[in-house]
């Protein structure tokens, strides 16, 4: 007979099953730091593995932002997994040489965009089916917190998800921090303290060692309160944006120059699904969501207003035309001189960043067995056996020539082929070209060149994929 497992166990299994986060033979990739979280994580996932039925993996992402006391938590996750049996990954973010690179962005973010590529790229490697992270209910409430004090609406207040996207999992989501340190201490088990989690120059990091005593002081429950507040609020949050995508839909007349809207069909419905309705706009144009005073503007001063009333948000103009509103992506005068000169050298597999539009390319090499082919603009699936690995990526260059997957063999010129497209011109250079010695392997969320196919004598695949920012 099999023993019984521990209440924190026992509850960790009901509920990943409940939420039906993993399934018997999945692989699973568990992201440890070395904090408590994580460590909790990997120690209830392998006491339940055989209930699950799932084979286990840990990966430590380095940032090398805190010297030797970085590399003490690599080696102590190190071995850990080690003395657990498992196969251990460790990756290295070099984030001093990314972040003077991206000078003015948020570290926390970039080392967030960092993290989650690196686990795409081991979960690649090691061929995962789920990768598990560590975030628990009280996460959840500092991520609610900090999106109400930066006026994100309904999004910001629905907090994480359960699941990220298909293959990252949250199964602490529904666990406090003080009931995971219980559970660590029962079973005598140590772990490791990030210093800068207690620095106070991180929001995060005010709202967890400040705000949140303060809210326990008049609500000893908040945790658990304000996390099943955002649960419900994300299940209406997910209702009205499929609500409001629908309706863009069927309001919307042309694409040809971006997104063009009828300002008749935007008013027949009600102002907060408007709202709605302008963001995913503005999302099928651009990666970064308009903040909610951007939106108040559109709504304002460009629906409302007279015909061409125009309103500018980064790259992304909005203006009202007659009985239109049109969504269109111009580049600044900035990014006009920089981008015929965009080219960065790519040791394929891994990530690079394309500095045309700041979302990230990943590749990974995978046997043909285990990948499906989904109709997707952004991922190419390409033969790894017939191009050589030194890439480059680089913008559109005048006689520029590649033979469009889908044509029979046909050459095409890439002006032609953007032209056909409907790329404005504006935005031309902005699309990443990935090159192989052997010539264009992809018009980056276009169009695979057809020499480089999956064919049936095909062994591995390189999957090629345009992530958002």
């Amino acid at each position: 007979m099999k023993p019984s497992l521990p209440a924190f166990e026992h509850a960790l299994l009901k509920q990943v099953q409940r939420d039906g986060l993993l399934s018997a033979g999945d692989r699973v990739l568990v992201a440890v730091s070395g904090g408590p979280d994580s460590v909790a994580l990997l120690q209830a996932l392998c006491a339940c593995r055989e209930s699950l039925g799932v084979a286990l993996a840990v990966v430590h992402c380095d940032h090398g932002l805190r010297g030797g006391e970085s590399t003490d938590d690599a080696a102590w996750v190190e071995r850990l997994a080690r003395n657990l049996g498992l196969p251990f990954f460790r990756k290295t973010l070099h984030l001093p040489l990314v972040l003077r690179e991206r000078r003015g962005e948020s570290v926390q973010a970039v080392a967030r965009e960092r993290r989650y590529a690196c686990l795409g790229d081991v979960a690649d490697a090691w061929g995962a089916d789920k990768v598990a992270v560590g975030h628990t209910q009280d996460d959840q409430v500092e991520t609610v917190l900090m999106g109400m004090l930066r006026g994100t609406g309904l999004a910001g207040l629905s907090g994480m998800p359960v699941r990220r996207h298909p293959r990252v999992i949250r199964p602490l989501l529904h666990v406090s921090r003080a009931e995971l340190l219980r559970y660590l201490e029962e079973k005598g088990c140590g772990f490791r303290m990030d210093s800068s989690n207690a620095d106070p120059k991180y929001l995060r990091s005010r709202i967890r060692h400040e705000l949140v005593p303060l809210l326990k002081t008049l609500n000893p429950g908040v945790t658990r309160a304000l996390s099943r507040q955002a649960a419900v609020l994300r299940d209406e949050h997910r209702y009205l944006d499929d609500v409001a995508g629908a309706m863009l839909d069927s309001a919307t007349v042309r694409h040809e120059e971006g997104l063009v809207v009828s300002r008749a069909g935007l008013l027949a419905v009600p102002v907060p699904i408007q709202r709605r309705m302008i963001l995913h706009a503005a999302a099928r144009l651009r990666p970064e969501p308009l903040r909610c005073e951007a939106v108040e503007t559109v709504l304002r001063h460009v629906v409302h207003g007279i015909s061409g009333s125009t309103a500018r948000f980064g790259r992304l103009d909005v203006a009202r035309e007659y009985d239109r509103i049109t969504f269109i992506e111009t580049p600044t005068a900035h990014e006009g001189r920089v981008r015929p000169d965009l080219s960065c050298l790519w040791s394929f597999p891994g990530s690079i960043r394309w500095p045309g539009t700041g979302q990230t390319i990943e590749g990974a090499v995978r046997l043909v067995e285990g990948v499906s082919f989904p109709r997707d603009a952004s991922v190419a699936y390409l033969d790894a056996d017939r191009f050589g690995h030194d890439l480059t990526v680089r913008s559109w260059r005048p006689g520029d020539y590649f033979f469009p997957h889908g044509m029979g063999g046909r050459r095409k010129k890439i002006q032609d082929f953007f032209s056909d497209a409907k790329v404005r011109q504006s935005m031309r250079r902005t699309v990443p070209l990935v090159v192989a010695p052997e010539g264009i392997l992809w018009v980056g969320g276009y169009r695979a060149d057809h020499r480089f196919r999956v064919m049936p004598a095909t062994r591995r695949v390189a999957v090629v994929r345009l992530c958002s920012t």
